[in-house]
């Protein structure tokens, strides 16, 4: 069962996989499955690294409720309903409903990875895939920016950023973001968006 969803936009999502709603087992990036998406993922979802917030979130979610009703029955059917344990319930449950909340982007971060989006179909940060997916993305992006002249180090990318044509900056941040974690990799997909922000196009 897939439960933890965290880091939703426009239909994509990160969940986590249990094992009878207590193992987690993996976490999953789920792309949109709507009839509008436009390059539909594998309905189990692709495998990307343990992502803890999910797996933390979707034990409050789920457990936490539980927890609140079945202490003070359990109690009362031992002996009587203490009010310790009374409030200990309420304040489980009212975790569970600040766990239901928790788990969104801000509309800034929903609109860097839908730019991420256009240029891999994946809108999610590439430093949350598996090593083998991002690399895989990387050199695929790296083969179109070479094709279109762009330099592929992060040194040159910011050199020549000013001349990159408006259209081609989506690509090249999804590069400079999936190139590494590095700082000057971070540096320069900053740089990159903050043009593309500026809508210098």
């Amino acid at each position: 069962m897939m439960i933890g969803r965290v880091d939703e936009v426009d239909g994509h999502f990160v969940a986590t996989r249990f094992v009878a709603l207590t193992v987690p087992i993996e976490c999953v990036y789920v792309p949109n499955k709507g009839p509008r998406a436009s390059r539909p993922g594998p309905p189990e979802g692709i495998r990307i690294q343990m992502d803890w917030r999910s797996v933390a979130l979707a034990y409050a979610r789920v457990w936490l409720p539980v927890l609140a009703v079945a202490l003070p029955v359990a109690e009362g059917v031992l002996d009587e309903v203490h009010a310790p344990t009374v409030v200990l319930g309420v304040l489980m449950f009212v975790v569970s409903v600040l766990a239901h909340r928790s788990g969104r982007l801000s509309e800034r971060e929903k609109a860097r990875l839908r730019v991420l989006g256009t240029v891999t179909g994946l809108r999610i940060d590439p430093s949350k895939l598996q090593p083998k997916m991002r690399e895989i993305k990387r050199a695929s992006l790296g083969d179109l920016m070479e094709k279109g002249g762009i330099p592929t180090s992060a040194f040159e990318i910011l050199a020549v950023l000013d001349d990159i044509p408006g259209p081609a900056l989506p690509l090249v941040y999804g590069y400079a973001c999936y190139a590494g974690d590095e700082p000057e990799w971070r540096e320069c997909a900053a740089a990159v968006h903050q043009r593309y922000e500026l809508g210098d196009i």
